[in-house]
């Protein structure tokens, strides 16, 4: 049996230590925040949500804020591989990998209500459920998930699964009180060290520290995230010393940090966590042949290009990120359909009467810029593709929910899971399924292999079986990048996927 906990603990602190060093080296001195002597900070957000319901949604904009600040899983995972407790204050693994037990934290919620074993369970079956593929696919070997006692849950396993238990310390292990389901969309609630006191549509989010969290309490009391769609005014807020952080910088505003001389005025972070692959999406409903054909209208470079992102995106044909081990930089070998626009406009006359629907978003800039790109290339070669501009809202409600796919083309940046496009049968496709039985094994056989070499060499096969597909086609990998006050210390690696997490701020 395997037992952690400070251990762990000791290992996450240095680690985090060595971390913030890293990454607030160099800056430039700078007038301190009217904000830093009442521990307040505002930060920038680009995007609203619309909804803070984690199990029914997975935006990256909702995952920035509420994993890890409002809602805590039942552990945390550090860069070095190390794992802290979290809701859960210890655990057990049995030597087979087959049976884990979680001694559950005597803690409050934010509310006040006690934390409970039912509310764990309920909490694992409802992200069991989860139509989110990342989340529900944590629990693909789960067989059971039982009290042991009034302190204590046993999660019973069909076969070892690596994704179950890192899934523990990502979105799919985040826990919850079951009385409050009904309120998840707009308000929250967890173990975290903020409580998150309002929540305004394109407007802000307002956090402040929980009194009734269980672990060291946050330096910063108080904490706005603003939500500025345009990307230039959140700079200018910066610089004006109107906000004291952007967190998470698109990439189509890169190319304004060294003209501008942000990088130098301000702390740059890059880190890997909220880097995104960008990626084209053609529909498995057309021909795989014209799916080929598209392909080979993406020029990887005049996209890297076009945002002035050399030091920050890599082109690639895998989707996956540079930190993740089967990923490949574009190749000869890793791209199947590279760019070949003669070969492109020749297949195009077989399909110039399909009409052809790319669904492109009107509001998201680093989006509608490669499809700027993308749709005057597939037109110019000779496909009959007509723009379907809209926001984001309606994006999600037609795209995200959508089922089966309803677009023919679109792009899209999200995060780099490659079980998101698993699907296990073709009835239940939809935006976040792949209906590949050939994949979906593969990542199945990934998940329950015995060591780490099996492990690669699987995830390798599944890369390559969705690259050769043409279903999702990697155009480029970006890193995350954020800019801080000089004087605003501590930011941590995402841990919990890509939420920012406040409560390790401090001026």
């Amino acid at each position: 049996m395997q037992s952690k906990g400070k251990f762990g603990q000791r290992l996450g602190a240095i680690a985090a230590a060595a971390i913030m060093l890293a990454a607030f080296g160099g800056a430039e001195a700078m007038a301190a925040s009217p904000r830093a002597a009442e521990n307040k900070v505002v930060l920038i957000a680009r995007q609203d949500p619309g909804t803070l319901d984690y199990v029914t949604s997975g935006l990256t904009a909702l995952r920035l804020w509420i994993p890890a600040n409002v809602v805590e899983p039942l552990v945390y995972f550090n860069k070095d591989g190390s794992v802290e407790p979290g809701v859960a204050e210890s655990w057990t693994i049995s030597d087979d990998k087959l049976t884990y037990e979680f001694k559950i934290r005597k803690t409050n919620f934010s509310d006040g209500t006690p934390v409970t074993v039912e509310d764990v369970i309920y909490s694992l079956n409802t992200m069991k459920a989860s139509p989110v593929v990342n989340n529900s696919s944590a629990y693909n070997a789960v067989t059971a998930i039982e009290k042991v006692d009034d302190s204590t849950v046993k999660v019973t396993l069909s076969q070892p699964s690596q994704n179950f238990w890192r899934g523990m310390g990502s979105v799919a292990g985040l826990i919850q009180p079951e009385h409050a389901a009904g309120s998840i969309a707009t308000n929250p609630i967890g173990t975290g060290p903020y409580v998150l006191k309002s929540y305004t549509t394109n407007s802000t989010f307002e956090f402040e520290a929980n009194p009734n969290y269980w672990g060291t309490k946050p330096a910063i009391t108080a904490a706005t995230v603003r939500i500025v769609t345009d990307g230039t005014a959140g700079l200018n807020a910066l610089e004006a010393g109107e906000v004291d952080a952007v967190p998470v910088i698109t990439i189509d505003l890169w190319e304004q940090l060294t003209k501008r001389e942000l990088d130098k005025k301000f702390t740059l972070v890059t880190y890997p966590q909220i880097g995104e692959p960008t990626y084209a999406v053609f529909n498995q409903k057309l021909d795989p042949e014209l799916r080929q054909a598209l392909a080979e209208t993406l020029d990887r470079q005049s996209y890297n290009d076009a945002f002035g992102a050399a030091w920050g995106a890599e082109n690639t044909c895998t989707f996956a990120l540079p930190n993740q081990p089967w990923y490949s930089p574009e190749s000869a070998d890793s791209c199947p359909y590279p760019y070949n626009y003669e070969d492109a406009m020749a297949k195009a006359a077989k399909w110039a009467s399909t009409p052809l629907e790319y669904a492109s978003l009107s509001d998201v800039p680093d989006l509608s810029l490669p499809a700027d790109i993308m749709i005057p290339a597939m037109q110019g070669a000779g496909f009959n593709v007509t723009r379907n501009a809209i926001d984001l809202a309606r994006y999600s409600q037609l795209i995200f929910q959508g089922r089966p796919p309803q677009f023919d083309i679109t792009v899209m940046s999200g995060d780099a899971e490659p079980t998101q496009w698993a699907c296990p049968s073709p009835d239940k496709a939809g935006w976040s399924t792949y209906c590949s039985a050939e994949y979906t094994k593969a990542l199945s056989d990934a998940d329950a292999a015995p060591s780490d070499e099996e492990y690669l060499a699987k995830m390798k096969e599944a890369a390559d079986i969705l690259r050769k597909d043409a279903v999702i086609v990697p155009l480029i990998a970006k890193k995350g990048v954020g800019l801080f006050d000089a004087e605003l210390k501590g930011f941590l690696e995402p841990r919990v996927l890509v939420a920012i997490e406040i409560g390790k701020l401090h001026w």
